[in-house]
């Protein structure tokens, strides 16, 4: 049997910026995209030639990252998971459960689970919902946070914050577009950069965070190997 092993050096602050980067010029294409599209100004006369640039589609560029992004950090959170439960800590089970709810984020940002809510309660937002959802979990998990590095805690929470003020408070917010059918304008079409923005920018510094947390400041970066067997 011939082993073959790939190791990955990671450093934290290396891998927000390159995390961040992305973000940036998705974030920049779409605005750039949106002012020429609504004062006419690009050649292509249908939306179906710049929707991959649309931040508020599913099926684009930006959809992609951020799915990409909700999954690394649901898998991050799997290796705390699992570096608690080697190290007999108290954490495991929080771990597990921020695992299976960014995985779950994941999937929502392809399947779109939550405007199936919107379809189930036509009456009432899903950010209504959301936000109690995220009332619920928040304290629910006071203990958990209260036992972490206080940077460490800052940062979660500011990450979630930020998250959470695109998702549900920008979200909320263009409601009145929707429900005044003004979605195909450029003034919504901006708040969405905003909103899309924050709702990266919130998933990527919880993971510069997470990293941080598992790789402490002024130690080597966390190497993870693969081996492959045959």
């Amino acid at each position: 049997m011939t082993t073959h092993a790939l190791t990955l050096a990671i450093n934290p602050v290396r891998a927000g910026k390159f995390l961040f980067v992305p973000l940036v010029v998705l974030t920049t294409i779409h605005t750039a995209t949106m002012l020429l599209w609504f004062n006419d100004l690009l050649p292509a006369d249908e939306w179906w030639h710049i929707a991959l640039f649309d931040l508020d589609e599913e099926e684009s560029f930006g959809t992609w990252y951020s799915t990409l992004i909700l999954f690394a950090a649901g898998q991050l959170c799997l290796i705390q998971s699992w570096l608690e439960c080697k190290g007999a800590g108290r954490s495991t089970g929080s771990w597990l459960f921020f695992a299976v709810g960014f995985h779950i984020l994941s999937i929502d940002e392809v399947v779109g689970l939550h405007e199936y809510v919107n379809t189930l309660a036509e009456d009432t937002s899903w950010t209504t919902y959301g936000a109690i959802i995220v009332l619920i979990i928040g304290l629910a998990n006071l203990p958990f946070l209260a036992r972490l590095p206080s940077r460490t805690r800052n940062l979660f929470v500011i990450a979630g914050a930020i998250y959470v003020g695109g998702a549900l408070g920008v979200e909320r917010a263009t409601d009145w577009y929707d429900v005044n059918d003004l979605m195909n304008t450029l003034a919504y079409n901006l708040w969405t950069a905003v909103e899309e923005f924050m709702e990266m920018s919130g998933i990527v510094l919880f993971i510069f965070a997470l990293l941080e947390h598992i790789v402490p400041v002024g130690q080597k970066p966390v190497r993870i190997e693969i081996q492959f067997r045959r």
